[in-house]
């Protein structure tokens, strides 16, 4: 099971366990989930806003389009991506996980 799940034509989730406070931002694929590292920490959502700040910068998507569904409180995170044109798994993929910036 891959941690990108389409919902339809345009919407995926994406299945992510933060880690807080790390020295580097980056984003591994550990298979079932994504592990993202951040620099904030989970302190007046900070964190979580700069999650979203990540992932709209990699996939270069504003950020009314990032919407996090489950976890708002937690490290283990449900985000739901709503796209404006079809992309394919694997470009969205490739773009998290490899620096396109």
């Amino acid at each position: 099971m891959s941690f990108l799940q389409k919902k339809s034509e345009l919407e995926y989730t994406i299945q992510i366990n933060v880690k807080t406070n790390s020295k580097t931002q980056k984003i591994v694929d550990d298979g079932e989930f994504l592990t993202i590292f951040l620099n904030s920490k989970p302190v007046q959502n900070k964190a979580n806003k700069e999650l979203v700040h990540l992932i709209k910068k990699r996939l270069k998507i504003s950020s009314n389009q990032i919407h996090i569904i489950s976890g708002l409180k937690s490290s283990g995170k449900v985000i739901l991506i709503r796209f404006l044109k079809k992309l394919e798994e694997n470009c969205i993929k490739n773009k998290l996980i490899n620096r396109e910036s």
